[in-house]
């Protein structure tokens, strides 16, 4: 038999096939490593011995949990095309599956703009460039196009995916300004031509149909991404859009949509930050300046902020949106004296919402690590750690009911993929690196399903800064679990007394079962917390982990 190639990394060790080899060796699960060796003072240890005392309380219900998720651009179409069957079920498996890898619940599919064929010069990354199912304005549809993409796609169906949610960074090139799938400073306000509305809605909901006579319909369609940027020579597809292009492009799809007796909805407006998003008023009482002017704001041409007011405030709008907005949660993961991102921020969003609605639902839609910090790979518990506190806060202060990582296979040297290749053309070693993010992203995708409600957790100081414990609870009565994730990002263990209440359905709760990702552990089960006679659970949060605690009623 053929020996495969093995692919290590500081998390662990996979196999992953090359061209030519057979089945691939069950993965190999590194021995637990020592740490360094660290000086603890006494009163690091006072403060170790001292167990947090945790509620956790199910009569207390916040917002009810759509997915998580992650989006195939740019990736998954060489990937698609050019790997072995083999390891593309490897990397669909760690994905996708519940049982071998996250279990992730959405799956964005990029629509292409044709930039592949009209954008080579301006897009020098071919990676970064896509496909498009129709290239002329009179021409036929091609649906071999976007191959490799449509590989994972399925493959996601198949593993079990719920949600699955088509996205678009420019129209086709042929109903752009320019004829290029981004835009340039001399296209105006927006690169889609003037009175295309109608025609862009009518291709995305022909794209749909397609799709939905395969058996992989969406559930939702996203006909715009980061409106706010200018997008001018960005080395990628994308196009700006003003408040009143935006408008126009959602009320024809929406028409389009209602048309077409598609099911699926609209999620707009995939801003590129929260900042973008809040009202005037709200922007104000957060930074102080007039408003938000970041982005495409500056070029005189409309206004690219204030999302929430322009879709939520209009009812038609409001309509056509489903009472949802989607974000980034880009340049928004960190807390600095007077500029409190992950906890001020997020409480003026959720108050911002609820002004229009107290129903109003929030998507985070798209994060990854950006800025100074975003340059270099790290496979490591740092950035796992700094993802795992913008989820949490997403989750508990934006009450998100959705949370979704940028690009899940990475091939360069930046903090922006689950899973990494250094694979760059046909002929190169097809190898994958698993990261920390993607199994502390499982911490929360594996068990907090479709349908979960976020419950009361009290006990722990919400601490924005870092350096502490934070924790969230769970439950989904239709699977009857409930779980609990915790993430310590402190250099010492944390001891914590947990009990449930309001939950009489778990009354008799003999234990909870215990995963952890850390510097030497993968999402791995350990031994079962178990039920002590006062009817609490006493465990450990080793440092610089994260911890789900989970269990079924049966």
């Amino acid at each position: 038999m053929a020996l495969a190639t093995l692919c290590t990394s500081a998390i662990g060790v996979y196999a992953v096939m090359t061209p030519g080899t057979s089945t691939p060796e069950a993965p190999v699960v590194p021995a637990e490593q020592s740490g360094e060796q660290t000086t603890v003072t006494i009163e690091q240890q006072t403060k170790e011995a001292a167990a947090v005392v945790i509620q956790v309380n199910g009569a207390v219900r916040y917002q009810t949990i759509d997915n998580f998720g992650a989006s195939d651009a740019w990736s998954m179409d060489p990937l698609g095309k050019h790997w072995t069957e083999e390891n593309k079920k490897l990397v669909a498996d760690l994905l996708f599956s519940q049982d071998k890898g996250i279990g992730l619940s959405a799956w964005r599919f990029n629509i292409g703009a044709g930039s592949t064929e009209t954008d080579q010069d301006i897009i020098p990354d071919p990676w970064r460039r896509a496909e498009a199912f129709k290239m002329t304005e009179d021409g036929a549809y091609d649906w071999s196009k976007q191959a490799g993409q449509q590989w994972f796609l399925r493959a996601a169906r198949e593993r079990g995916v719920d949600t699955l949610i088509a996205f678009v960074n420019s129209p086709p090139v042929w109903m752009t300004k320019n004829g290029h799938g981004q835009p340039d400073e001399s296209v105006g306000s927006t690169n889609l031509k003037d009175g295309y509305e109608q025609p862009f809605a009518q291709y995305l909901t022909d794209v749909l149909a397609y799709f939905e006579s395969q058996g992989l319909g969406f559930d939702y369609i996203s006909p715009i991404n980061e409106p706010t940027w200018d997008w001018n020579r960005a080395h990628q597809e994308g196009n700006r859009y003003n408040n009143e292009d935006l408008k126009r492009v959602i009320l024809a799809l929406h028409r389009q949509l209602q048309k077409s007796g598609l099911d699926a909805q609209i999620s707009a407006p995939d801003g590129v930050e929260i900042h973008a998003l809040l009202d005037d008023e709200y922007y104000r009482r957060f930074s102080g300046g007039e408003h938000y002017t970041g982005g495409a704001n500056g070029l005189g041409l409309g206004s690219y902020r204030e999302y929430i007011k322009e879709l939520l405030g209009d009812p038609e709008l409001k309509e056509a949106v489903g009472n949802k907005i989607a974000s980034h949660s880009y340049w928004s993961d960190y807390s600095r004296p007077g500029d409190d991102r992950l906890g001020e921020l997020r409480e003026l969003l959720a108050e911002n919402l609820k002004a229009y609605d107290p129903e109003a639902k929030y998507w985070v839609t798209e994060y990854c690590i950006l800025g100074e910090d975003g340059p270099g790979r790290d496979l490591g518990m740092d950035s796992a750690l700094r993802m795992a506190r913008t989820i949490h806060f997403d989750l508990t202060l934006s009450h998100a009911a959705a949370w979704q990582w940028w690009t899940a296979v990475s091939k360069v040297d930046y903090k922006d993929g689950l899973v990494y290749t250094d694979f760059q053309e046909p002929g190169d070693e097809q190898n994958i690196l698993t990261s920390k993010l993607l199994w502390t992203l499982g911490n929360y995708s594996k068990f907090i399903r479709p349908g979960a409600v976020r419950i009361a957790l009290a006990g722990l100081e919400e601490d924005t800064h870092g350096s502490g414990l934070l924790g969230s609870a769970y439950i989904h009565e239709e699977d009857r679990t409930v779980t609990a994730v915790f993430i310590n990002d402190s250099d010492g263990e944390q001891q914590v007394n947990l009990t449930l209440q309001g939950l009489e359905v778990y009354d008799g709760l003999a234990a909870l079962q215990f995963y952890v990702t850390s510097a030497t552990a993968d999402l791995e089960r350990r031994e079962d917390v178990r039920v002590q006679e006062n009817g609490a659970f006493e465990t450990t949060i080793p440092a610089r982990s994260v911890v789900t605690l989970t269990t079924s009623a049966s």
